[in-house]
């Protein structure tokens, strides 16, 4: 909800801020890199709060490499 108690309008379309998409609205304009700093200022940090996971990836190994052996097997 905004300040004034209303909800914001859904808006279509990429988030401005979003990671994924920010550097092509920095480079057109449409984004003022001290906004995106000003937000990133904002965000609290919540890394020791996340818990790390390994995750295979076989796309990103070496075709040469074997696969790793899981215990029990």
């Amino acid at each position: 909800m905004t300040k004034t108690g209303k909800k914001p309008e859904h808006v279509f379309g990429p988030n401005q801020l979003d990671s994924r998409v920010r550097e092509r609205f920095l480079a057109n304009g449409h984004l003022d890199a001290k906004v995106l700093e000003k937000h990133l200022g904002e965000l609290t940090d919540v890394a020791d709060k996340g818990e790390g996971i390994e995750l295979r990836q076989p796309a990103l190994s070496a075709a040469s490499e074997p696969p790793e052996e899981e215990e029990g097997e």
